[in-house]
């Protein structure tokens, strides 16, 4: 993993939701998975595509940022281009061995109604989710748009168990 510039010009916090996937990462999961099976039927059923299935839908669907990941031996950075995004519109859902960063931009149009398609709203959309390569800690974690355009996640690891708390209590035995 390469090594990770910060140069911050502006730190702005974004929300992160230690509890998991957010009510809007699922049901942008779930279009993926739609889109996914529609492109599934339109091949003709075959069995055997469904990554590339997934992976059509969801670059269909949602922009997604460029990444850089660093380990250092506290935690893990990362970096994501999340360009035209404002710190409200974003979230990042974090679990133990997973991060999803999820971005709703609203446009005018689409505050007011004005029946724009489906598609171009998609084009407002992003969402990314990564397994980490360590365990971290979901309560010390930290995301901020750090310069236009780049989100910094900063993540704790997660504790080693105690090696005291691994070993088996010895027992007595029945004579």
């Amino acid at each position: 993993m390469q090594a990770i510039r910060k140069d911050k010009v502006e730190e702005r916090p974004v929300a992160v939701n230690p509890a998991g996937l957010s009510t809007e990462a699922k049901a942008m999961f779930h279009m993926i998975a739609s889109r996914a099976y529609e492109l599934f039927e339109a091949h003709g059923k075959k069995h055997g595509h469904d990554l590339d299935h997934w992976l059509q839908a969801e670059a269909e669907l949602f922009g997604r940022p460029a990444l850089n990941i660093a380990e250092s031996e506290e935690g893990v950075t990362i970096l994501a281009q999340v360009r035209g995004f404002a710190p409200r519109e974003l979230e990042v859902d974090l679990e133990p061995r997973r991060v999803t960063i999820v971005g709703m931009r609203r446009t005018d149009g689409e505050q007011k109604g004005d029946g724009r398609s489906p598609s171009s709203k998609h084009s407002h959309l992003l969402l990314r989710s990564l397994r980490l390569p360590v365990e971290v800690d979901t309560r010390h974690a930290t995301a901020r748009l750090i310069r236009k355009g780049m989100l910094e996640l900063d993540l704790k690891k997660a504790s080693p168990m105690n090696e005291k708390n691994l070993r088996a209590k010895p027992t007595a035995q029945a004579a």
